[in-house]
């Protein structure tokens, strides 16, 4: 499996007078996922209703929109991109951390 899921974005907004070096949500607004399994992201991320285009020898294309379209690609990247082990030893961890409820 690849180790470079995101190869790069592209600024959906125009260039402003100061250049951040990180853009905020609202200018990412396509993302290039290459990977071996980008059919698999892809149908996901159709199945979630996020906008997204995938050509035979061409990366995945996908339009972030929102915080939790951003957050439902990075899941299934890493769900798609991380060996198995890896994926079971994350979940045995998080079943294992403790859980705070609030006092009502």
């Amino acid at each position: 499996m690849s180790n470079s899921v995101f190869s790069g974005f592209t600024s959906g907004s125009a260039s402003s007078s100061h250049e951040s070096a990180t853009p905020t949500l609202d200018e990412l607004t396509n993302i290039t996922v290459c990977c071996e399994d980008r059919w698999q992201v892809y149908h996901r991320l159709q199945e979630l209703d996020i906008s997204c285009q995938c050509s035979s020898f061409e990366p995945l294309q996908v339009t972030i929109k929102t915080a939790s379209e951003a957050i439902q690609l990075w899941s299934i990247v890493k769900r798609v991109s991380q060996p198995q082990q890896s994926l079971i030893r994350d979940l045995t961890v998080s079943w294992q951390l403790p859980c705070y409820r609030a006092n009502t």
